[in-house]
């Protein structure tokens, strides 16, 4: 596994997100999310990104790195209007995670993030929060996250990146390499449809030298193959699927060529 810097963190270029996939509540479900985080152990993936807005994630993530809060790094999000509801929220998802320290704390899509980001702040002040950080799925949102990135406000960014969505790659990413700032992607396969919607099969023959032997990995190279990238967080409800995306990480330095190639098989066969 390959590490990079997140902030202040060494964090795994591939981590787990839980939307979706971890908002869950019968016993024989989360027995298969906790074995999800156990073979993320095996696969020295250290990164587990939730939110308050993801269901009963939080709390599934709670129950299960109860105990493991020396293996992982945690990062949340909070997502309402208004100062007080914001503060219930932050000081629910501390409850839920089972923690009085969170690594990561961001201001979901951006939502009221005038009101939520002096809150974020006076925690971190007071050695709850890590860093700060903030999400946004739309290019509209890029430009006021440049400037919080400029004013030295954020730590981390939240955003999709994949190889049929490159909007970031135009100023979002050089400003993030030139300041530092942790970039974590959501939405490396597009929610698994870059993996389960193809209309033909994409050769994988000239990406095996690189341990590549899925398209799944394919997709998740060409993301972390870009160096100004901290972490990836696909989502998975397969605990088998942990050890083949974190094999990914091998083909982090992935020659520029053979990420044209993959884009070029994107746009064939989807």
């Amino acid at each position: 596994m390959e590490y990079r810097k997140l902030g202040n963190l060494d964090v795994s270029v591939i981590g787990l997100g839980t939307l979706r996939t971890f908002d869950v509540t019968d016993g024989d479900e989360i027995a298969v999310r906790r074995q999800i985080v156990d073979n993320c152990l095996v696969s020295d993936v250290n990164l587990i990104d939730t939110a308050s807005w993801y269901g009963h994630a939080e709390q599934v993530v709670g129950e299960i790195t109860e105990d493991l809060r020396g293996r992982f790094y945690i990062a949340t999000k909070v997502r309402t209007e208004g100062k007080e509801a914001g503060e219930a929220q932050i000081t629910r998802s501390f409850e839920l995670l089972k923690t009085d320290y969170i690594d990561l704390f961001q201001v979901h899509n951006m939502i009221d993030w005038q009101t939520h980001l002096p809150t974020l702040e006076r925690l971190k002040d007071e050695g709850k929060i890590g860093m700060l950080g903030v999400s946004a799925m739309v290019p509209d949102a890029y430009p006021t996250i440049m400037d919080l990135m400029r004013e030295g406000r954020v730590d981390a960014v939240q955003i999709p990146y994949n190889v049929m969505n490159r909007s970031v790659e135009d100023e979002l990413l050089p400003l993030a390499e030139e300041l530092g700032t942790g970039m974590l992607v959501m939405e490396p396969l597009q929610k698994g449809r870059y993996v389960l919607e193809l209309k033909q099969r994409p050769d994988m023959t000239p990406l095996r030298e690189y341990g590549i032997s899925t398209w799944a990995q394919a997709l998740l190279a060409w993301v972390i193959s870009d160096s100004r990238v901290s972490s990836a967080i696909p989502t998975t409800s397969r605990p088998e699927r942990i050890q083949e995306n974190a094999q990914a990480a091998q083909a982090a330095a992935l020659p520029q060529q053979f990420r044209d190639y993959i884009r070029s098989e994107a746009e064939r066969c989807l």
